[in-house]
């Protein structure tokens, strides 16, 4: 054990990403919760006993928690949900999140990403902008060819983003991202979900993205997210002659070539006004009749190659081991295999 200060920090980020209590982890490592508590705190620095006794009990080595990295939290708008999530399974998200983020910063010393056109921030009160105006000049920006956006994942990662796929082990949350000081833009996406909710999912988290650097009412927020993939998706002038005539039986074909949904090609014939009022409330009475046990024409999750690229360039140009990767990122080899390695997708468990 490394004569360094313990970090409060990484031991919340520890128990969280386990899902352990102050209580489990005093019952589980033979400290007292008294002890646990002070040291959660900033009370005191552990022993080397006692740190030993705290990093074998969360799994996690004794470097992980020498480590001087910060905690950062996640405004509620940055989370794509649907129903509040329970908090052992928010903090257990969140904490690996952060784990992830830094071990991504760390990796991005040795890495240069080299983004086409980078993803920009627009201020829609300062410029006077809809959603709808920002998705259409997003499109300009990146030079878009008119119809549906063929890879969505490549798109942003090619604009510098960094799309993980992850496991959240549940189903109640569908992605969160954010811009952190120094990083790139992150977005963390709920691979447990169908392609063609994935595709609207991370139009919204792009929107957030783009269009909300600074925290205001969510609920507002998230419809400005939601119309802003909906136009950048499906541009109101190119979508409208697919729409022309809004039938169950078609839409499948629609959503073959879009790969949108056909609840949102429904709602977008509403939004442009396609279809009256009473006619939008039969189709969604004939979709869920329909569709009660989802939807046609599976569309596939677009796979991302950003962290797979970086994860290469270390092991393959930098001539790192898994045992230095491992140390670089302080966790054991195994988890390192487990997270970056063996398994393309990011996993969150609890160890």
């Amino acid at each position: 054990m490394p004569s360094a200060q313990f970090n409060p920090d990484m031991l919340r980020l520890a128990r969280d990403a386990r899902e352990v209590t102050q209580g489990d982890l005093a019952t589980l490592s033979g400290v007292t919760q008294a002890l646990v508590s002070k040291i959660e705190n900033g009370i005191g620095n552990p022993s080397d006993e006692v740190a030993e006794k705290i990093a074998g009990a969360l799994k996690f080595p004794p470097a992980f928690f020498m480590q001087e990295e910060r905690a950062i939290g996640f405004p509620a708008f940055h989370f794509r949900k649907r129903v509040k999530l329970a908090k052992g399974t928010s903090g257990r998200i969140n904490a690996v999140i952060n784990i992830r983020r830094q071990h991504i910063s760390k990796l991005l010393r040795s890495y240069e990403l080299t983004p086409e056109k980078p993803i920009p921030q627009y201020d829609l009160d300062h410029l006077g902008l809809t959603p709808e105006k920002v998705a259409e000049r997003l499109r300009g920006y990146w030079l878009l060819p008119r119809g549906p956006v063929e890879n969505l994942v490549g798109l942003i990662e090619r604009a510098g983003g960094i799309v993980i796929l992850a496991k959240f082990g549940t189903d109640l949350l569908d992605a969160v991202s954010f811009r952190s000081e120094g990083m790139p833009p992150l977005f963390f996406m709920n691979r447990d979900m169908p392609g063609d909710r994935f595709r609207f999912t991370l139009a919204h988290e792009l929107g957030h993205i783009v269009m909300h650097t600074v925290p205001g009412d969510d609920q507002k927020m998230e419809r400005e997210a939601d119309r802003f993939a909906a136009a950048f998706l499906m541009p109101a002038s190119d979508i409208r002659p697919y729409l022309q005539t809004v039938k169950i039986n078609a839409l499948g074909r629609v959503k073959a070539y879009w790969k949108v949904s056909i609840k949102a090609l429904i709602k977008r014939s509403f939004d442009l006004k396609l279809v009256t009022d009473n006619y939008y409330k039969v189709l969604n009475i004939q979709y869920n009749k329909t569709f009660d046990h989802g939807e046609p024409f599976e569309i596939p999750i677009e796979q991302p190659s950003t962290m797979g690229s970086i994860i290469k360039h270390h092991l393959e140009h930098l001539h790192y081991s898994i045992e230095d990767l491992a140390k670089l990122l302080c966790l054991y080899e195994e988890d390192v295999r487990l997270a970056y390695i063996s398994a393309p997708k990011l996993r969150l468990v609890k160890g």
